[in-house]
């Protein structure tokens, strides 16, 4: 281009960075621009500003991502809020052996749907301006936005034995992850707060597949006393619940109540409509966004809030 317009190079880049110039020199510029049809790359421009204007969002690789309501929500809701700040998403999907090129955003969300401590750990080795979503971080210097699950599991439970409930049974996520702990500690709390007993048999275990769950829903119902009221630890497995139930000829809720947790929509066809435990998803990915573009803009206090959520009562749920 430079050559073209017939000045210096140094010439060229003070027109592109809009610093003044000579109306001549400016001219011959502008003009081998046009005849160029010269388009600065965005990656280019934004470098020079010292911001790239991106975020990046890694979400932990595992089987049935895909499929994951959460995670595609969490995908779904950090695009909408980056989007509106008119700031780009660079999506990462980390699994085992890959690193995050920390040179293609100005900062991080992660989002902990599964146990992630080592990309945890490594971004805070490298200094990445960083923001954990999901998950409370022990580390101080972490920012996090968090839902308090264990008060949504309490709160779920409690209804429950509100409604007379006595025999609870529990479908439990992987325990690795904070989350499904945090609502196993839930049920256990409101369980000994209403003074009833504990029984490891009524809680299951589930990688959330169909058929890992029928055979937990199998082994549960061929106990000597079966629950009367089951809380899920997803809606999606709370939909299997149903499907079991209604093969099984167990009238819900008369027979059997049911409480899940996420407020899917997905979830919500059919004759009965879900009672659950709605998440702040779309509340939790905006405070991140904004928690991230206040520590790459120069806040230096880490942040930390959890949400709560909401137990949205349906028709799942009866008297005994």
């Amino acid at each position: 281009m430079a050559k073209k317009a017939g000045v210096s190079i140094a010439t060229v880049s003070r027109y592109l960075n809009n610093f003044p110039l000579r109306k001549d020199n400016k001219d011959k510029v502008a003009q081998a621009v046009q005849e160029l049809n010269y388009r600065p790359l965005l990656y280019a421009r934004r470098l020079a500003g010292g911001k790239l204007n991106t975020f990046g969002l890694i979400l932990p690789g595992y089987e049935g991502i895909f499929y994951s309501f959460y995670a595609l929500e969490i995908i779904r809701e950090v695009a909408a809020a980056t989007s509106g700040n008119a700031i780009d998403l660079h999506l990462n999907i980390f699994w085992d052996k890959d690193t995050f090129q920390s040179s293609l955003a100005d900062g991080v969300i992660l989002a902990d749907i599964i146990n992630n401590q080592r990309q945890l750990e490594r971004l805070v080795e490298e200094a990445i301006p960083l923001v954990v979503v999901n998950k409370k971080i022990e580390d101080p210097e972490v920012s996090f936005v968090a839902i308090n699950n264990f008060k949504g599991a309490y709160e779920a439970v409690e209804f429950l034995i509100h409604h007379g409930h006595k025999q609870i049974a529990h479908f439990a996520g992987d325990l690795r992850v904070q989350c499904a702990q945090e609502r196993l500690d839930g049920y256990k709390s409101a369980l000994a707060k209403n003074n009833l007993e504990f029984k490891e048999a009524l809680v299951r275990k589930t990688n959330f597949s169909r058929k890992e769950t029928r055979e937990q829903l199998e082994k549960l119902f061929a106990l000597p006393q079966v629950p009367t009221a089951i809380f899920c630890c997803s809606d999606e497995v709370a939909s299997e619940v149903l499907s079991f139930a209604e093969e099984k000829r167990i009238e819900v809720p008369k027979k059997l109540s049911l409480i899940g947790f996420d407020d899917n929509p997905h979830c919500l066809y059919g004759n009965l409509m879900l009672t659950t435990i709605r998440q702040p998803l779309k509340a939790m990915v905006q405070q991140g966004v904004k928690i991230l573009k206040e520590i790459i803009d120069g806040q230096k206090t880490p942040q930390r809030v959890v949400l709560d959520t909401e137990l949205i009562i349906r028709d799942t749920v009866g008297f005994i």
